[in-house]
């Protein structure tokens, strides 16, 4: 029984186009929202009584493990635009940019049927990176969802990153981290129009990036140090073998920061923090080093 998700770039919104890579994936829940409009505002009777057809669209999220073979177009789309460089492995640098390409994702179902969601778009992309496992999670928007014949998937043979491929960099100094979150969130307005039911297009608004982290400490002085270091740059990097993600930040501000005692252990100070941007320098700039030639 096939199960898969196959990600494949649009030539223009909504337009259809094959899978040309296969993701593994560890869940997905992708959905049709069909809206229904009621006579709430007639006076001729206190009951609703009038049903009519409300516009479509189709919305959730797919969850799988970070890998490198298994993310370009995921980071495309919720970034923009990408400039790749190298004779392979290839460097792909992905900026944001002010319109967002859309993707055709192709959901195996069982042995006969696969779910099809054309105008798919990255609205929320957030990376996690916990003792034992390393994901990614994608909330996605798209235009419409329809059905086909099951494809015939393959998957790359690249191991899966994990913890211990994880580094965290602020300023000068390294540290390896408890726990990670790294969210980017395009914050999609969905554009519907007279004539259709389904999305005419999707529009990011304001590019937000946010994250958290958990790291030991040795004492309050060291925490307190810790606090004080500027620049407040930051560097999130996974690297296994000569392939890699990473997340290059240029100036971040802490939101929140705590420390907890627990009994004769370590100090354990968890972290949230938001990206900002730095003069022509993206609030994020991700680096993606593996075998694609490009996106």
């Amino acid at each position: 029984m096939p199960r898969y998700l196959g990600v494949g770039k649009e030539s223009a919104y909504g337009t259809a186009t094959a899978a040309t890579v296969w993701y593994d994936i560890i869940r997905e829940n992708l959905a049709a929202k069909r809206m229904t409009v009621f006579d709430r505002d007639t006076v001729a009777d206190r009951q609703l009584s009038k049903v009519a057809r409300g516009e479509e669209y189709v919305e959730g999220e797919i969850e799988m493990y970070l890998n490198s073979q298994q993310i370009g177009h995921l980071l495309l789309s919720c970034l923009g635009s990408v400039v790749t460089t190298g004779t392979g492995p290839y460097m792909h640098t992905f900026s944001v940019a002010d319109s967002l390409p859309s993707l055709t994702l192709r959901s195996g179902l069982d042995d006969v049927k696969e779910k099809i969601v054309v105008g798919a778009v990255v609205d929320t992309l957030e990376i996690v990176a916990e003792v034992g496992k390393a994901r990614a999670r994608a909330g996605i928007i798209g235009r419409r969802l329809t059905f086909g014949d099951v494809g015939s998937p393959i998957f790359t043979e690249k191991e899966d990153f994990t913890h211990g491929d994880v580094t965290i960099t602020i300023g000068d100094v390294t540290k390896r981290p408890r726990r990670m979150t790294l969210r980017m969130n395009n914050n999609l307005e969905r554009i519907h129009v007279l004539g259709d039911y389904y999305l005419l297009k999707l529009k990011p608004k304001k590019f937000e990036v946010t994250g958290s982290f958990e790291l030991d400490f040795e004492s309050e002085a060291e925490y307190q140090d810790f606090l004080s270091l500027t620049p407040r740059d930051l560097n999130i990097r996974f690297e296994k073998s000569d392939h890699r993600i990473e997340f290059d930040i240029e100036r971040f501000v802490y939101t929140d920061a705590k420390v907890e005692v627990r009994g004769r252990e370590l100090l354990v100070a968890s972290f949230e923090f938001a990206a900002l941007k730095s003069g022509m320098q993206d609030a994020v700039k991700i680096i993606l080093v593996n075998d694609d030639e490009g996106y």
